[in-house]
């Protein structure tokens, strides 16, 4: 029995992430003791409360408990995990509980760099309308899971996100594996694409069988969402079920009733006449498509782009690609950049308006305007009913449609 199956009482530390929240409330469903943290609070952390999962906010003595579970974003030096230590408290990451909980289960994986978390919520959707009660852990909130970013199913499948970042992917040992594209990312960690490629060939190495992207087509079905990446995300996902033998008839009727997920391509409201649409988007690849998708659904429209840099060392790595990738918008504004796992030298190395004076090579009406509520500011007073706000970024930047609407 692993660590994590031998426990009662299980906290978690960084609760608040799309993936250690979901795995929390799958344990919290298997009637575990589940509790945790966050340093901020945020929708997740108060969906959690309302299911009765206890969370804190801040840093707190750690309750009696057999188990604690960190994020990777939690450093050693954390309070808890030094309290954990001193008591003598077992612990483990997020993708080693993770890999422990997927052993009762067949194993569906989906990785790559762009389109993991809609590609699962498409095969999750399948699998459902097939019958197959699968158990999912998704990287988003998906309305046919109650707006919950889990699905505990009695069926013998389950269906996760596998993330490149730092290999930590290889702690699963999945029966299918589905690779959406490789695009060199995190080069925090990865020293080159080569080094990057060689991630996945070790998890492929250790999965029974493996589709990678040039193993599928673009699906050719009715689909209800925009973009052209939506379709290869389909293809991918239809391609994974026919491998599981599910019928034609459920791939089709699935996908065509998929309306999109949370921070993907979502549509908020409207604010003086103009639609606005929230998006995950933080890798020059997902603007481009982004921007596209909006172009496609939106075509008479000014697209006026907000983006937020998620990660200084990203930014850095591929600046010149993120100069050149807000083709079609009107309008490009910049609020700053995000920090995450970053060090003094990567942000002595570039700021805002560095980042501004680059896309400006490109791209002449793009500015900086600094944070969130004077760019909403902004918005309020000049957007208008002939334009499209399109707001892109991993970081604070999802918080922004609040402020507006």
């Amino acid at each position: 029995m692993g660590i994590l199956k031998g426990a009662q009482k299980i906290y978690f530390v960084g609760i608040g992430g799309i993936g250690m929240s979901g795995l929390a409330r799958l344990l919290h469903l298997q009637g575990k003791d589940v509790s945790g943290s966050d340093l901020n609070a945020t929708e997740l952390t108060r969906d959690l409360g309302l299911e009765g999962v206890k969370v804190t906010i801040g840093h707190v003595a750690l309750p009696e408990v057999d188990l604690l579970v960190y994020s990777e974003a939690v450093p050693k030096t954390d309070p808890q995990r030094l309290e954990a230590k001193e008591r003598g408290i077992e612990e483990m990451n997020y993708f080693d509980a993770l890999g422990d909980f997927a052993e009762d289960y067949r194993l569906l994986a989906v990785a790559g760099t762009h389109g993991k978390t809609t590609t699962v919520a498409m095969l999750a959707l399948i699998l459902t309308e097939a019958g197959c009660d699968p158990t999912v852990l998704v990287g988003t909130k998906v309305r046919e899971f109650e707006g919950k970013n889990i699905r505990l199913g009695e069926g013998d499948l389950m269906l996760v996100e596998a993330c490149e970042y730092r290999r930590d992917f290889l702690s699963l040992n999945p029966a299918l594996l589905g690779v959406t594209n490789i695009e060199l990312d995190h080069m925090d960690y990865y020293k080159d694409l080569f080094d990057y490629r060689s991630a996945f060939e070790e998890l492929s190495e250790q999965t029974e069988e493996t589709i990678w992207p040039d193993d599928y087509s673009e699906y050719s079905g009715e689909l209800s969402v925009p973009g052209e990446h939506n379709l290869m995300n389909a293809g991918l996902a239809a391609h994974m079920a026919r491998r599981l033998g599910v019928p034609e008839a459920a791939i089709a009727t699935a996908l065509a009733s998929f309306a999109g997920t949370w921070r993907r391509f979502e549509y908020k409201g409207e604010m003086n006449g103009a639609p606005v649409i929230d998006d995950y988007a933080h890798h020059p690849t997902e603007i481009r498509a982004t921007l596209s998708a909006a172009a496609e659904e939106f075509p008479n429209r000014n697209i006026i782009a907000v983006f937020q840099p998620h990660q200084y060392s990203r930014t850095i790595a591929l600046l010149d690609e993120f100069a050149s990738s807000f083709e079609g918008a009107s309008e490009i504004i910049i609020p700053g950049i995000y920090e995450v796992r970053d060090t003094e030298v990567d942000k002595n190395r570039i700021n805002a308006e560095s980042f501004v004076s680059e896309i400006k090579k490109n791209h002449m009406n793009v500015k900086f305007i600094d944070g969130l509520d004077a760019t909403a500011k902004h918005l309020r007073e000049n957007l208008g009913q002939d334009d499209l706000l399109l707001i892109m970024g991993a970081g604070s930047i999802d918080t922004l449609h609040n402020l507006l609407l």
